[in-house]
């Protein structure tokens, strides 16, 4: 369960936001997942990501010129319900030295928000019931190119 959780884990960052050099702008193409983030110094920012496991594409920002590129992440999985992380997951590019002459941007957002069982199916944790609220959050930094 724990392996699967943290592979789920890395796959919604890989989505959400550690993201290749690419440049777009306007609205989001097919295929492509919205996320919602909160990034110091810009505001509310609806950014668009590649979907599937091993996506890897650029978090392009919606309706205006730019990109993110990730550089370090917190995932949090909590269970609302009872007040209980279930999981936290970090990650840093190049072990936390990617990107060390460019200015990183904070940047926070919720990814998942529903029902313990829409997030696990019937593979519960312990303690989790499938009514359970869960929520999964992420904290990064990333060096935004607008």
């Amino acid at each position: 369960m724990r392996a699967r959780l943290s592979a789920l884990l890395l796959t919604t960052l890989a989505i959400a936001f550690m993201a290749t050099t690419a440049s777009a702008s306007g609205p989001t193409s097919p295929g492509k997942d919205l996320v919602e983030l909160n990034c110091d110094g810009l505001g509310p920012i609806t950014v668009a990501v590649q979907r599937g496991e091993n996506a890897n594409g650029a978090a392009q920002i919606v309706d205006a010129k730019g990109h993110g590129i990730g550089v370090s992440a917190t995932l949090t999985l909590t269970d609302l319900t009872t007040a209980t992380v279930l999981a936290t997951e970090l990650t840093a590019t190049g072990q936390g030295n990617g990107h060390p002459n460019q200015q990183a941007t904070h940047c926070s957002g919720v990814l998942f928000d529903g029902s313990a069982s829409d997030f696990f199916g019937t593979d519960l944790p312990p303690g989790v019931g499938p009514a359970d609220h869960v929520q999964l959050t992420i904290d990064a930094l990333a060096v935004l190119k607008l």
